[in-house]
């Protein structure tokens, strides 16, 4: 038994088309390859486009992962409003006038603090004359008045 709409063309509830159908047909279409499907790329993958590909790879990783943390903030954010037994949680204060920067004096605020602060030692002193050293012959020097040409 065939099943179809009226002018068209009988298919079998098999769900096969007719000889004439194939027939019909043109060559080109029959033999279409289908696209592999898409590949799940791995890091080193990446690594092989030029910097622009990876920057743009980069900012749609950095937008996806703010896209979830708004997602779980709109989907689970209330369970932070709570302690593991259902109760709520009472809110935290946070100090009004700490400051950001260290109070002792002997302890820098920031890395390069840390590397300042071993220059005072007797090691850092010799360091830091070995760097002058090794970088004196790069330097431009003064000519004497000697070597002055007009």
């Amino acid at each position: 038994m065939s099943v179809g709409l009226p002018g068209s063309v009988a298919l079998h509830k098999t769900g096969g088309s007719s000889a004439y159908h194939e027939s019909c047909i043109p060559a080109a279409k029959k033999n279409v390859s289908v696209p592999p499907p898409r590949q799940n790329y791995t890091e080193a993958d990446y690594t092989k486009c030029d910097i622009v590909t990876q920057d743009e790879v980069w900012k749609q990783s950095v937008n996806k992962e703010k896209k979830g943390v708004k997602e779980w903030e709109e989907n689970w954010g209330f369970m932070t409003e709570f302690d593991p037994k259902g109760r709520p949680k009472s809110a935290k204060e946070e100090p009004t006038n700490k400051s950001q920067f260290s109070e002792d004096i002997n302890v820098p605020n920031t890395n390069s603090g840390n590397y300042g602060n071993r220059l005072n030692t007797e090691v850092g002193q010799t360091m830091q004359n070995m760097e002058f050293q090794f970088n004196s012959g790069s330097r431009k020097k003064k000519m004497g008045s000697d070597m002055i040409c007009y």
